[in-house]
C-alpha cells in the first residue's frame, strides 16, 4: 500500500476523478447531522485523499482529521482543505503512535478499506474505527463487497485523455477477494510526458462480517444502499451506526 498513489496518480485523481466525493458528500454530511451532530464536532476522514470530502466537511461546520497512506495525497489535501488537520497514517495502525483518537465521527469514502493488504487487516481497521468513536459517535463508510468484484468486466479497459494527463486502466481477478487494477498514468512535464506505473490490490469483504465485527465492539450499524440519496455502483455498500456505549 506504500506505493499506492504517487504524485502523478494522485494529481489525476485529484483533478479528474472527484465525482464519487460529489455524488457522496451531501449525503455523508445529512447522515452525520440525522444522527445527532451538530456544528463543531470532530470528524475522522479516513483515506482523506487529496481533500475533496474534507474540505465538504469543513464547509458544513464541522472539524476535520484527514488521514490518509499516500504522502502526496496528504500534501495535495494541506493546500486544497488548509482548514482541516492531515496526517500520514497507514492503517490498521495497531498500537502504532499514529493510533486513532477519540472522536465524534469516523466517515470514509472510495471503498479505501478494501485496499488493505489482507481481510484481517480490514478487521482490524473496523476494530480501531468502532474503538475511536465516542458515545453517540458516528460511523459511516462504504465498502467493496465479493457483489462488486463480480459485476465487473475483467476484459474491460478504462482509459482518459485530458490535455495535461492521460491514465489507462486494467483490471484483473488474480485470487478469491481479490480485485486489482494495473494503472498507468502520463502526466506533460513541460515539453515532455513523464509515465508512471501503480498496481492496486484490492481485497473484497463480506457486509455481514464488517457488521457483526462493528456490533461486537459497541457500535449499532446496519448496511446501507448509499449514505443518501445518491446512487452507488452495485456492489458497493455502506455501513453506518452509532456508538452506544463503550465494550
Amino acid at each position: 500500500m506504500d506505493s499506492y498513489y504517487g504524485s502523478d496518480l494522485a494529481w489525476v485523481h485529484h483533478s479528474g476523478y472527484s465525482q464519487h466525493v460529489e455524488n457522496t458528500a451531501q449525503g455523508i454530511v445529512g447522515l452525520l447531522r440525522e444522527s445527532g451532530l451538530s456544528k463543531g464536532a470532530h470528524v475522522l476522514d479516513v483515506g482523506c485523499g487529496s481533500g475533496l470530502l474534507a474540505r465538504k466537511l469543513l464547509d458544513a461546520g464541522f472539524v476535520v482529521t484527514g488521514i490518509d497512506a499516500s504522502s502526496a495525497m496528504i500534501d495535495l489535501a494541506r493546500s486544497y482543505a488548509p482548514g482541516a488537520d492531515f496526517k500520514v497514517v497507514k492503517l490498521p495502525t495497531l498500537g502504532r503512535d499514529a493510533a486513532l483518537r477519540q472522536t465524534d465521527a469516523v466517515v470514509s469514502t472510495g471503498h479505501v478499506l478494501n485496499y488493505l493488504d489482507t481481510r484481517e487487516d480490514v478487521a482490524l481497521a473496523l476494530r480501531e474505527f468502532a474503538r475511536a468513536l465516542r458515545p453517540g459517535g458516528v460511523v459511516a463508510i462504504d465498502l467493496m463487497t465479493e457483489q462488486y468484484r463480480q459485476k465487473r468486466d475483467v476484459h474491460a479497459v478504462h482509459a482518459k485523455v485530458t490535455d495535461d494527463w492521460a491514465i489507462v486502466t486494467r483490471f484483473s481477478y488474480p485470487g478469491p477477494y481479490r480485485f486489482d487494477r494495473a494503472l498507468t498514468v502520463f502526466r506533460r512535464a513541460g515539453d515532455h510526458w513523464r509515465r508512471s506505473d501503480e498496481h492496486h490490490r484490492n481485497v473484497t469483504f463480506d457486509p455481514e462480517d464488517a457488521l457483526r465485527i462493528l456490533r461486537d465492539n459497541g457500535i449499532d450499524a446496519r448496511e446501507r444502499p448509499a449514505f443518501g440519496d445518491e446512487t452507488l455502483p452495485e456492489g458497493l455498500i455502506v455501513l453506518a451506526g452509532i456508538r452506544r456505549g463503550y465494550v
